[in-house]
C-alpha cells in the first residue's frame, strides 16, 4: 500500500507527539538520549545520516514498554527498580509490531551489564553499549543536577559499560559540547535537523502507523481489538461500495488514527462500569480535538477530515463540530458507522453487546432520522453477516500478533531469569 500522505520526518513526529499523549517526561527523555546517542555514532563513524536518523527513533522508543509495566510519572524511580518488564515488553514491542525488527534487541539488552553480554553474536551490540552509555548519562544528568560529572562512568568502565562507548561520550563532549546543548535546549534544534534524514519506505510508513494505532493497547487493550475491527469493517464497506484505491487507502488511515487522542483519556473512565456523568462524558470527548491538533500539518487534509467526524451525525446531533449531511462525505460516514457497529457488538462494562437484531434496528432507526448516511447504512444492513464476518475473521488474524507479544513477554521473563 502507497503511504504518500505523510513524510518519513512528520510520521517520527507524530510518534513522538503521540506518545507524548501518554506522558512528556518519557518522551523528554527518549529524545534526549536519541540526541546523545546521534552524537556518539557520529563519532563513531562509518553509518550513514538516514541510518543514524533509525537508530534516534529506536532511542526515543527505547523505553516504550514502561508505559505497559511502570508508573511512567516516575521515571528515575522505574529505572531504578527491576528494569527487566519494561525490557522486555518494549523489545517485543518493537519486535513484532515496528519496523526495527533487527534493531529490537537493544531495548531488551540495554539495562544489561556489558560484562554479561560480551560474546553474544549479534550485528548490534556496539550500538546497544552506545545506547546504554546514552541512557544512563541523561538519568544520571536528571538525578544528580549541578552535581553530574560524566566522568561517573569511569567507575563502571568494563563492567556496566563498555570503554568504547564511554570514550565515545567524552568524544561527543568535546566535539558537540553536547551538555551545554543539553542544558540550556539547543539540542532541540540539532535533533530536528538530524531528522530531514529520515528516510522510510513506504512498508515502513505503513507499519509504523499501525504501530501507533497499536500504542492505544498500551493503555486499553480492549481499544485495539475495537480499532482493528473498526478497520476492518470499513475496509469490507469501503469494497461493498466500490470505493476508488485512492479512497480506500484514506479511510484505511482515518480508521487507523482516530481514537489515539484516547491516549489522554484516563483509564478509570474508559472502563467505568456505570454511567458517566456530563463532565467526564465531555473529557472523553475531547479526545478529538486532540488527534485532529496532532494530525495537523502531519498527514494529508482528506484523512484529517475523515479523524475529525468520526463521532459526528449527519442530523447534526454529533460532536465537536455538530456538522450535517451537506458537508460530509461518504468516507467520513463509513468511519462513523463503522465504529458505532463495533462498539455496539462488543461488550461494555456498563452493558452487555447488542445482538444482531438490535444493531439492525438502530441502523434502520438511524436512516430514517437522518442519522446516518443511507447509502452506507443500507450497505452495510444489506450486507450485514458477509461484511462482520470478514471483518472478525481478518481482526482476529491481527489480533494474534499482539497476543503473542503478551505470552511471549512471560517466556523471554523466564528465560532471563533463570
Amino acid at each position: 500500500m502507497t503511504v504518500e500522505y505523510i513524510t518519513s520526518k512528520n510520521l517520527f513526529l507524530l510518534i513522538c507527539d503521540a506518545l507524548n499523549l501518554m506522558d512528556k517526561s518519557l518522551v523528554k527523555h527518549g529524545t534526549r538520549v536519541s540526541y546523545i546517542m546521534s552524537r556518539m555514532l557520529e563519532c563513531k563513524g562509518g553509518y550513514e545520516k538516514f541510518e543514524i536518523a533509525d537508530f534516534m527513533l529506536l532511542a526515543v522508543l527505547h523505553d516504550i514498554g514502561a508505559y505497559k509495566t511502570d508508573d511512567v510519572r516516575k521515571p528515575l524511580s522505574y529505572e531504578a527498580k527491576n528494569v527487566l518488564p519494561h525490557s522486555i515488553y518494549g523489545y517485543l514491542f518493537l519486535k513484532y509490531l515496528s519496523p526495527l525488527t533487527e534493531q529490537s534487541k537493544m531495548i531488551l539488552y540495554h539495562h544489561v551489564d556489558t560484562s554479561k553480554i560480551q560474546g553474544i553474536d549479534y550485528a548490534y551490540l556496539e550500538e546497544t553499549e552506545i545506547l546504554k552509555v546514552a541512557e544512563i548519562t541523561d538519568i544520571w544528568m536528571r538525578a544528580f543536577g549541578d552535581k553530574f560529572d560524566y566522568h561517573m562512568l569511569e567507575k563502571y568502565k568494563g563492567t556496566k559499560f563498555s570503554e568504547k562507548a564511554i570514550a565515545l561520550l567524552y568524544e561527543a563532549v568535546e566535539k558537540y559540547d553536547i551538555f551545554t546543548k543539553l542544558a540550556d535546549g539547543t539540542y532541540q534544534q540539532e535533533f530536528e535537523e538530524s531528522l530531514e534524514y529520515v528516510l522510510l519506505s513506504d512498508e515502513e510508513k505503513d507499519k509504523y502507523i499501525r504501530m501507533l494505532m497499536y500504542c492505544t493497547g498500551l493503555k486499553d487493550e480492549e481499544m485495539v481489538a475495537n480499532t482493528i475491527e473498526t478497520i476492518c469493517v470499513c475496509r469490507e464497506l469501503a469494497a461493498k461500495m466500490r470505493l476508488s484505491e485512492m479512497d480506500k487507502n484514506e479511510i484505511y488511515y482515518g480508521a487507523l488514527l482516530h481514537d489515539l487522542g484516547m491516549l489522554t483519556i484516563p483509564t478509570n473512565l474508559l472502563n467505568a462500569p456505570r454511567k458517566l456523568e456530563d463532565s467526564e462524558i465531555n473529557l472523553i470527548r475531547t479526545h478529538v480535538n486532540i488527534i485532529t491538533q496532532l494530525l495537523q500539518g502531519r498527514v494529508s487534509k482528506n484523512i484529517i477530515d475523515i479523524v475529525e467526524a468520526h463521532h459526528e451525525r449527519f442530523d447534526g446531533s454529533g460532536y465537536p463540530k455538530g456538522l450535517k449531511g451537506g458537508s460530509m462525505n461518504e468516507k467520513q460516514a463509513i468511519l462513523q458507522i463503522a465504529e458505532t457497529v463495533v462498539n455496539m457488538s462488543v461488550d461494555k462494562p456498563y452493558r452487555k453487546a447488542y445482538s444482531k437484531e438490535e444493531i439492525m434496528e438502530e441502523l434502520n432507526n438511524g436512516i430514517v432520522d437522518g442519522k446516518f448516511e443511507g447509502i452506507v447504512a443500507d450497505t452495510l444492513m444489506k450486507n450485514y453477516d458477509d461484511i462482520m464476518t470478514k471483518a472478525r475473521e481478518k481482526a482476529d488474524a491481527t489480533l494474534v500478533t499482539h497476543q503473542k507479544l503478551k505470552r511471549n513477554s512471560e517466556q523471554v521473563y523466564k528465560n532471563f531469569t533463570k
